[in-house]
């Protein structure tokens, strides 16, 4: 690799100049996901208004972990694309878009009909609180049933993002959130009178598909690659690398996801036990700020994808470790910062979601100092794994996360969590504890891992 491009590469400025644009889009990710409970909270009735959010919270959970399973099997795009470019391999770089592409729009569209057909199932299984099912159905069967197109528009993202065009990524996630927001508007006040749930599900799947549209569009003009529908049928050894590096991903973040419905029915016991739906809708804005705080750590760590991906294509494996660590203190004094910010000011942060009751909030105010330490593991965690599997290192950190999860972050949330007359039962709280303890558990043993250097023998080239 030529000195004067790896100095580039390397250093904190570009690191910066790559994280941005994926930060500024995560946010507005985020503003798409959780908008729809903030302007429905705000523009019914209270009692709408909360069951409206539980409801989507419910429905959210099995939406939320198809795409996040599909985020991991995009990163494994990245990280292909990344490391043959490094190696100069035109040939085969340009076969991962094809194949990528169309594997997920065919399970993609799998998944959609699996949700469309089968959320009543799953709602009633998760117990949802009998006053928030109607809106969760709703939601769950239009904005989880047209999920392909976000699912895809991520995928188009992560081929973007790969060939360094983040702002360009980011500018049309800025355009979604604008049509998701008036959408809300109009379409809440158009079915006021009816199911207001539905206005806001119709709104998500109409953003996405655009949002989809757009960054079709765009990749088509700029990185000006035919998505070949042959390509896909007659390259099993690409197909089989993409789900070699990201399906051991993927299986861990539907294990992940899947604990985090086992953990939602401890929740919805909670809830059930107090009679009281706003502690689960507390989770719900909880989960709302750890994104928040965990947002530049994710985003930093996927340019950091962007830049070791070359890095270890060229073989440069000292200023691949370099990077990682730089990385991961950058990630961690971040992250705590804004969690402690977000602990000191948790009053004001749950106000937003017109939460004044002082019980609940005094709920609010423990998780958020639990969360402290929850986001001090997880911003190693998120940094190590993806190094780990940008190497091509993916069964461990996979096996790890998956017991981990089950038996730390699930089975602790029974014990400290679950609603019981002798034993502990510490609610809310509870549950926030085994998730912090998981998550600071498996940092040390990641960094342990990356130190013992087993990841540099593996060749995603090849």
């Amino acid at each position: 690799m030529e000195e004067t491009y790896k100095k580039k590469l390397i250093s904190t400025k570009h690191l910066l100049l790559l994280t941005i644009p994926i930060f500024v889009e995560l946010f507005l990710q985020l503003v798409v996901g959780y908008s729809d409970q903030f302007m429905m909270k705000w523009m019914n009735s209270e009692s709408v208004g909360d069951n409206a959010v539980n409801g989507i919270t419910n429905a959210s959970v099995v939406i939320n972990m198809v795409i996040t399973s599909f985020q991991v099997l995009s990163a494994a795009s990245i990280i292909l694309i990344t490391q043959y470019r490094g190696a100069h391999d035109t040939e085969k770089l340009n076969k991962v878009y094809s194949v990528a592409f169309y594997f997920n729009l065919i399970t993609g569209v799998i998944f959609s009909l699996l949700i469309l057909f089968t959320s009543g199932f799953y709602l009633n299984w998760i117990k949802t609180p009998a006053e928030a099912y109607n809106d969760a159905h709703l939601y769950s069967m239009i904005a989880g049933g047209t999920v392909v197109f976000q699912l895809l528009s991520t995928t188009l993202s992560s081929f973007l993002k790969a060939n360094n065009q983040m702002k360009t990524s980011m500018i049309i996630t800025i355009i979604v959130n604008i049509l998701n927001i008036i959408g809300n508007y109009i379409f809440i006040n158009a079915f006021k009178s009816t199911y207001p749930i539905i206005g806001v599900a119709l709104s998500s799947a109409l953003s996405r598909l655009i949002g989809f549209i757009l960054m079709l569009v765009v990749f088509m003009k700029t990185i000006k690659v035919k998505l070949s529908f042959k390509s896909f049928l007659t390259n099993k050894q690409m197909l089989k690398k993409i789900i070699q590096v990201g399906g051991p991903s993927g299986g861990e973040s539907v294990s992940y996801q899947s604990s985090q419905i086992i953990i939602q029915i401890v929740i919805n016991q909670i809830v059930l036990a107090t009679a009281n739906v706003g502690i689960g809708n507390i989770k719900t804005y909880a989960a709302i700020f750890a994104m928040i705080t965990y947002m530049f750590t994710s985003a930093v760590s996927q340019a950091m994808q962007v830049v070791i991906g070359e890095l270890m294509g060229a073989k440069e494996i000292e200023a691949t470790k370099k990077t990682v660590y730089k990385t991961m203190f950058m990630a961690i004094i971040a992250s705590e910062l804004i969690a402690v910010i977000f602990w000191l000011a948790s009053d004001q942060l749950f106000g937003l979601f017109k939460v004044y009751d002082k019980e609940l909030l005094k709920i609010g105010k423990q998780v958020m100092l639990v969360e402290i330490l929850l986001e001090f593991g997880r911003a190693i965690n998120i940094v190590m794994v993806r190094s780990l599997q940008t190497s091509g290192d993916v069964l461990f950190p996979t096996i790890l996360a998956v017991i981990f999860c089950w038996v730390v972050a699930v089975g602790g949330s029974f014990l400290f969590g679950y609603p019981k007359e002798n034993g502990i039962s510490l609610g809310l709280m509870g549950v926030w504890l085994a998730m912090a303890i998981d998550e600071c558990a498996r940092a040390l043993i990641f960094i342990i891992r990356f130190k013992g250097g087993r990841w540099q023998k593996f060749n995603l080239t090849l």
